[in-house]
């Protein structure tokens, strides 16, 4: 804790508990690497951060009870503590602590990590997604928002149940919970891989009833990125398992693929996601997108299409359709502002069908 007072209570036990995680991490990949582990320069401290504002205008569907506001606000704001040193055997040592700064939220701290980095590949312990969301990135370009900025489907009254946050990363299972993870260095020209296992799926801490509670979850990835004369390009893909959930049922499971090529200033890119979760209610995705860059300006186009079953093994499925432009312009470094706008067709269980549409701008901090 770099300010204040330590938390009291289960907040202060749980503080302990990181602490001491840290500092058996610490020990334990240095006892690995077989080399002395001392540091050849202190830790250094950086402090970071994110800002972000966004204003938005939409017309959508109501049913007779309803009075949507044509207009809202988001925000986000976060304040990252990175550590950093090099150690004598020449392992490399991170450590991010990312902050919630936003009085709305709940929960305090963010994601919380340690990443050790050396000839053999990276070893992660702590809060954080799994390797998943490192080998595929993106799944789709966009010129201002992001695959966190889910700020589209948030405008929208939602009139299904098709994942719209989060539908190609695996933080539709698990997002931010204890866990370690390792990637391997680049192979083969650019081959990666990568896996993440998570004891809980919750945030509870120390033991738990595998009868009451998702375990025991991993994710496998891999990634090969190429060169051709004048461009790049990439393939990616994933799975995740989580073993077993409450009831000692069969739990939740995924895979993700995703392609994408860049030349000059355009990158063209799209992502397939098949969800089959514990409750039988089979999910597809898919999205595709093109962003087009010139100094510091940026314009993009893509394309989501979601569908679910309504029951498990229903004849009639859920689905979102949706259509998106986005503009952006880089002010200065880490200083950008942008706009988008959408149109969606959500269609029910029962076949109706639920239009929107509507623009949203906004600005974007980074420091």
């Amino acid at each position: 804790m770099l300010y204040g007072k330590r938390p009291r209570g289960a907040a202060g036990a749980k503080f302990l508990v990181r602490l001491t995680v840290v500092a058996f991490s610490c020990d334990a990949a240095c006892a690995w690497s077989g080399a002395p582990a001392l540091g050849a320069d202190p830790i250094t401290l950086k402090l970071g951060g994110k800002l972000r504002h966004f204003f938005f205008a939409a017309d959508q569907d109501e049913t007779a009870a309803e009075r949507l506001n044509p207009t809202g606000m988001f925000t986000n704001a976060e304040i990252y503590f990175d550590g950093r040193t090099i150690l004598d055997n020449g392992i490399e040592v991170r450590a991010t602590i990312e902050l919630e700064a936003e009085s709305r939220n709940e929960s305090n701290a963010d994601e919380v990590y340690i990443d050790f980095i050396s000839g053999l590949g990276k070893l992660r312990i702590g809060e954080k997604e799994g390797v998943s969301a490192t080998m595929i990135e993106e799944p789709m370009p966009e010129a201002f928002l992001t695959t966190e900025e889910e700020a589209v489907g948030d405008m929208l009254r939602p009139r299904t149940g098709v994942t719209v946050r989060d539908a190609f990363t695996f933080k539709r299972y698990v997002e931010d919970v204890l866990g370690v993870s390792y990637e391997t260095p680049p192979l083969l020209q650019g081959v990666k891989f990568g896996v993440s296992y998570f004891p809980a799926l919750s945030t509870d801490e120390g033991f738990f009833d595998r009868a009451d509670a998702q375990s025991n979850a991993y994710e496998v990835a891999g990634r090969y990125q190429g060169r051709f004369r004048g461009g790049t390009y990439r393939v990616a893909a994933a799975y995740f398992n989580a073993t077993s959930r409450a009831g000692r049922a069969d739990g939740n499971q995924g895979w993700i693929v995703h392609t994408g090529v860049t030349y000059g200033g355009w990158d063209v890119a799209g992502s397939f996601a098949r969800s089959t979760p514990a409750s039988g209610i089979d999910e597809t995705a898919w999205t595709l997108g093109a962003l087009y860059g010139i100094g510091p300006y940026k314009v993009s186009a893509n394309y989501f299409s979601g569908r679910r079953d309504r029951l498990p093994g229903a004849a009639r499925r859920e689905s979102v359709q949706r259509a998106n432009l986005q503009g952006a312009y880089r002010v200065g470094p880490g200083i950008s502002l942008g706009v988008s706008g959408f149109y969606a067709e959500q269609r029910d269980s029962r076949g109706v069908s639920w239009d929107g549409l509507g623009a949203l701008g906004g600005a974007k901090l980074a420091f």
